[in-house]
């Protein structure tokens, strides 16, 4: 199969033409409406926010990652993670230890606590996960992945 060309400029459609009649204003609707999809079923069963999950997979899969680290991996609000990471360890879910290599930050962990109730969360986690996704096969997820990892790149590259 032969790679697509990239669409002439001249092709592209002003991002004017109307509300949500551009690519990145589409992609904008479908982020928040997957995080409401995702976030609406975490906090019923769960009572937890999407960013409160993202700190809790983050620690589970990286422990000792800071605050930053969190934010850059998530592209998210400091301000998101700053609220996540006071309510999670008002709760006990997480710990901080200072960094060696940082002593003006800290690492971060998930509590026994924390991963106590990661692993009751988890199962619903991936669920609600694959009903979102489901629709998609394997190749679709792969398109769509491998679009979003080129205009992430592109973001980065215009960022300078």
């Amino acid at each position: 199969m032969t790679e697509p060309q990239p669409i002439a400029e001249e092709e592209i459609p002003d991002a004017v033409s109307g509300p949500a009649d551009d690519l990145l204003s589409s992609l904008q609707i479908l982020a928040r409406t997957v995080e409401r999809g995702f976030a609406g079923h975490l906090d019923e069963k769960h009572g937890i926010t999407v960013s409160d999950w993202r700190v809790m997979l983050t620690l589970h899969r990286y422990p000792g990652m800071t605050a930053a680290e969190i934010t850059s991996r998530w592209a998210m609000d400091k301000m998101a993670i700053s609220r996540a990471l006071q309510r999670l360890e008002e709760e006990g879910l997480i710990a901080r230890a200072r960094n060696p290599e940082d002593r003006r930050s800290y690492r971060l962990f998930l509590s026994g606590k924390g991963k106590e109730a990661f692993e009751k969360i988890i199962p619903d986690a991936n669920e609600r996960y694959r009903a979102l996704v489901g629709c998609l096969s394997r190749e679709e997820q792969a398109v769509v992945r491998g679009a979003f990892e080129k205009l992430t790149a592109q973001v980065d590259r215009l960022q300078g």
